[in-house]
């Protein structure tokens, strides 16, 4: 589980390391890093990343949270499912749990 804190605004950033695990997948060929985050309510929203140390092995997907803090307003358990882009399609991959507190 990660925490932040309620509000947490830009600079503050969530920076997840993705490895490829026992697939086969080559993370190179990523292009693009979507978190789609659901919260208690079941609403969900997608927020877009910025994507670094990517190898074939693993690749750091970093949101850098909005500057008026809206990404994280309620303190609640949110889940978040990173997905690939990549050349032939979208890749869904195991999601975490991220715990906003006051």
């Amino acid at each position: 589980m990660t925490t932040v804190f309620r509000g947490a605004k830009a600079p503050e950033a969530l920076a997840v390391t993705i490895a490829r695990g026992k697939s086969n997948l080559n993370l190179t060929t990523v292009t693009s890093v979507a978190f789609v985050v659901r919260d208690d309510a079941g609403v969900e929203r997608t927020w877009s990343t910025v994507i670094s140390g990517q190898t074939s092995t693993q690749l750091i997907a970093t949101r850098v949270f909005a500057a008026d803090g809206s990404d994280v307003p309620d303190v609640a358990v949110y889940r978040v499912m990173p997905h690939l882009t990549l050349p032939g399609g979208t890749r869904r991959c195991e999601p975490f749990t991220l715990q906003v507190q006051e």
